[in-house]
């Protein structure tokens, strides 16, 4: 059943839950929602259109999206995703704008608690005191923002979904240019224009939002990096501290 039918059905509530599965390149394609809606990959990648703006929701980050806003998502990965919808016309009231943050410990706990079968029971009251706690841990949560992956392009998106499934793949700019039939110059040029950044750069970008997922595995930073492509553990550990502003073993640590 389809979310806008679930929320029909069940207009009287102050929130709904659901929980998608989403296979690697589905596509939910733009849509809105009479109701809020907040994202949570619990295993997986996403990528979220939403408003013009374009970013990538790993599983340990969240999306707020304020009812009617019109979204779209794409699955990098295999993913699944817990949703929650909150009624705007209820007691609780949500923000307005979208938000991609990071998920606390705290925060992951009070999803999983409305996800509870018994929920949905409890007198209205006490489920509203739930929700105003949710609204204010969107309040304060940290804002979370990942480069763009998935590029528009068909030459660069045959690029993507062969780095995708096989990251250390050692082909230069001038090899891949060969590989989908444009010059050098071309797939720059699209770099350029789809991220504002070179080839090289989207390329290790994707290595480095892939490897969010391998971090939460046992793999350790070494395998993980061996898996990636990179010539050593301290090369991807570089890169990736460039990127996420912290090590992988602190960022395995604080919020895997």
């Amino acid at each position: 059943m389809q979310a806008n039918d679930i929320i029909k059905d069940f207009s009287d509530k102050q929130f709904i839950t659901n929980t998608i599965e989403m296979p690697s390149g589905y596509v939910d394609d733009f849509h809105s929602h009479p109701w809020h809606q907040i994202v949570f990959p619990h295993q997986g990648l996403i990528q979220s259109d939403i408003s013009g703006k374009s970013g990538i929701v790993p599983h340990n980050g969240m999306l707020y999206i304020p009812a009617n806003t019109i979204h779209k998502s794409v699955a990098i990965t295999d993913t699944q995703f817990l949703a929650i919808y909150l009624n705007p016309n209820k007691y609780v009231q949500f923000g307005e704008k979208p938000k991609s943050y990071r998920v606390s410990a705290f925060l992951k706990e009070l999803i999983q608690l409305l996800f509870e079968n018994d929920t949905l029971s409890q007198p209205e009251s006490n489920i509203a005191n739930v929700l105003m706690v949710l609204r204010d841990q969107i309040e304060v949560a940290k804002s979370y923002e990942i480069p763009l992956l998935i590029p528009r392009d068909k030459r660069l998106l045959s690029i993507f979904i062969q780095l995708k499934h096989q990251p250390d793949l050692p082909y230069t700019l001038k090899e891949w240019a060969t590989k989908v039939g444009a010059s050098e110059r071309t797939l720059s040029r699209l770099c350029s224009k789809e991220f504002s950044q070179s080839f090289s750069l989207w390329r290790q970008s994707i290595r480095l939002v892939l490897s969010l997922q391998l971090l939460g595995s046992k793999m350790s930073v070494q395998e993980i990096a061996l898996e990636l492509g990179y010539a050593s553990d301290s090369a991807y550990v570089q890169a990736f501290k460039k990127l996420f502003k912290q090590t992988p073993r602190k960022y395995r640590a604080i919020y895997l």
